[in-house]
């Protein structure tokens, strides 16, 4: 099987040569997930020279078109060599079937009732749609971090909060209005209600909770962010297929520019280039960042990981932020001055829809097959020489707004 691929416009046309059966399904199929990857949501697949189509083949076309059917794209299988033909209008594929000469269809983003501005920041082209005009969340922050993360915090002591789906935590909780066992505590992040949590007694097995009818998650926080309100942005990044990983500060700095505020506040579904991070695997104690015992109460990505999956973030990022805030914050590094705090859960690729998209759908399609392979306290290693660096995003989607404190407790 000989595989070639070329840009044609906003399509991708990808040309096969020989026989698509089990010896070679694995390899198209991975050619054609690289070509999802790379940001292409229409693909023209030239079939003239296949010449046969065994079930294990039909199985790689089936999954690339309801993937790009679940995201807005558009698959074509161009002039079909005559058995391949017959195999496709068999199984009911008769309407993919086009000759070379049809005129590809527009891009989904093009076909959104909203129009997009387009703004550089950076190094990066962002498309920016207005949402709601003139909208901040509110929020408080709670607990102190420092008492928390040094052990000397008052035991047992808890901030419940209820999470609906217009509001925005993150920070260390554990599920349910009562911390009945500090070791569920961990790495929390909530948005759009889907909460999801990484307890420190097992943090192998991440836990979470979607708002449905009347359920509704609740969370008791040692210390975090509490926020709620409507975004006022949503941002596109990663276009276009050669467009260089945009990297976590690089993506805060754009939505305070964006927001045109000093604090605000993101939510971002994205595919990964890697992830820089760690996680708590241990509840708080006294000296718990002293060394060796360290090693086993922090999980730590010495190096890039998560490459080429979808995350959900959500985040804060302040330039000189108030004192109380500050306690919350740590520098972001990449070569700005800004202070942030942002939490990460990973889940197994699927491809970012393009164009302006809701969060509640987009969640929803993360959560779909109910898997979290990991979560993390999203850090910049900086360490001269072994650092693993900072997290780097392929494309997708950024929904931010401006944060007002009106708490703070402690």
């Amino acid at each position: 099987m000989e595989i070639s691929t070329y840009i044609d416009g906003e399509e991708m046309r990808v040309i096969l040569q020989g026989r698509l059966d089990a010896a070679w399904s694995g390899t198209v199929g991975n050619a054609l997930q690289d070509t999802l990857r790379s940001g292409c949501h229409v693909i023209a697949l030239d079939m003239s020279q296949v010449s046969f189509l065994s079930s294990a083949g039909i199985r790689v076309l089936v999954l690339l078109f309801k993937q790009l059917q679940g995201i807005g794209g558009r698959l074509r299988i161009l002039d079909p060599s005559p058995p391949v033909r017959t195999v496709l209008e068999m199984v009911g594929f008769s309407q993919l079937l086009e000759s070379g000469a049809t005129t590809p269809v527009p891009p989904p983003e093009t076909q959104q009732a909203q129009e997009a501005g387009s703004r550089q920041i950076g190094e990066h082209s962002f498309e920016i749609y207005d949402l709601v005009a003139g909208a901040v969340l509110r929020g408080r922050l709670l607990g102190n971090p420092a008492a928390v993360l040094a052990g000397t915090a008052e035991a047992g002591r808890t901030w419940p909060v209820r999470l609906p789906a217009g509001s925005l935590c993150l920070g260390l909780g554990a599920l349910g209005a009562k911390a009945d066992d500090p070791g569920h505590a961990g790495e929390l992040l909530a948005v759009g209600g889907l909460t999801i949590v990484l307890p420190s007694n097992d943090p192998g097995r991440p836990d979470w909770l979607v708002q449905e009818g009347g359920l509704v998650s609740e969370a008791a926080m040692l210390y975090g962010l509490e926020a709620a309100g409507a975004f006022r942005h949503l941002l596109r990044f990663g276009g276009t297929p050669d467009a260089a990983p945009l990297r976590l500060s690089e993506l805060a700095r754009a939505a305070l520019e964006v927001c045109q505020s000093e604090v605000a506040v993101f939510a971002a579904a994205a595919e990964t280039a890697a992830l820089v991070g760690a996680a708590r695997q241990s509840p708080p104690a006294a000296a718990f960042f002293e060394f060796p015992d360290i090693r086993n109460r922090l999980l730590f990505t010495a190096e890039p990981a998560y490459g080429d999956e979808t995350c959900l973030l959500v985040g804060v990022v302040a330039r000189n932020p108030a004192p109380a805030l500050a306690e919350f914050l740590r520098p972001m590094g990449g070569g700005t001055a800004l202070h942030g705090h942002v939490h990460c859960a990973v889940v197994p690729y699927r491809p970012i829809h393009k164009g302006l998209i809701e969060l509640g759908a987009t969640l929803e399609s993360l959560m779909e097959n109910q898997r979290i392979r990991g979560v993390l306290h999203l850090l910049n290693d900086q360490r001269e020489g072994v650092g693993a660096g900072e997290s780097a995003l392929r494309r997708g989607a950024v929904w931010c707004a401006p944060l007002v404190i009106t708490e703070a407790t402690a």
